[in-house]
């Protein structure tokens, strides 16, 4: 039986459950993949804003224990302060994606400088992975129908989340983001979560958690795809 949901505020439920009704206004993007009924249940970890000098280092020792693999949001001057991390992340098995070069949101910036940052940032992951950089997450998941229409003809997909826990929100800790996530995680779920050092004691307890109680039960930590059917 999962946790009980979080009560630290509203902002995890509506993320994650609220936003299902709306999700279909943004057919492309991916919000939770797709589940082959002949495999094990598959969840889709993320974690947003590294690479950092101390988190980073913490989550893939986590990770490595498990034998779980996740996927890095990274950001652009974070990528050109740590890039032995960056090659840690890849190494590990990890995938890689864009969070922008400086966090930019993209509801309150021009559309032409949130591009920048974007390429910005795919040429510094680039350099240090030698691979293109196919996904994308805005920061605060903010979307806008230019940013979709710029990905989509550059071949790059963007990724939102179908579980929110909020690591980062006051009145967070360990205890609430696992119980939330393990309520309301699916086969297929996007979990979000933040490689960032003001979450960092939340984010490792509670990722400890999440996987300690979904390999106990038999499923399976993935990184995401390049491509895939996801809804």
């Amino acid at each position: 039986m999962a946790f009980p949901p979080a009560s630290h505020s509203w902002l995890p439920w509506w993320a994650s459950v609220g936003t299902r009704p709306l999700r279909s206004w943004w057919p492309h993007t991916w919000w939770r993949m797709a589940a082959p009924p002949a495999e094990p249940p598959t969840v889709y970890l993320t974690f947003d804003d590294g690479p950092t000098a101390i988190a980073t280092e913490a989550l893939l020792r986590i990770l490595h224990r498990y034998e779980a693999r996740a996927t890095f949001f990274l950001i652009g001057h974070h990528v050109q302060a740590h890039p032995q991390r960056v090659r840690r992340i890849v190494e590990a098995g990890h995938a890689v994606g864009n969070h922008t070069f400086t966090h930019v949101d993209a509801w309150q910036t021009a559309h032409a400088t949130v591009v920048r940052e974007l390429e910005h940032t795919a040429q510094a992951i680039t350099a240090h992975t030698g691979g293109p950089v196919s996904l994308l997450r805005p920061p605060y998941g903010h979307l806008t129908p230019a940013l979709c229409h710029w990905a989509g003809r550059h071949g790059v997909r963007v990724v939102m989340w179908d579980v929110m826990p909020a690591d980062f929100q006051r009145g967070a800790s360990a205890m609430s983001v696992a119980r939330f996530t393990t309520a309301y995680v699916r086969p297929g779920s996007i979990v979000v979560l933040h490689d960032n050092p003001m979450t960092e004691p939340i984010t490792l307890q509670a990722l400890e958690a999440i996987l300690r109680w979904g390999t106990a039960r038999g499923w399976r930590f993935a990184a995401l795809p390049a491509s895939q059917t996801g809804s």
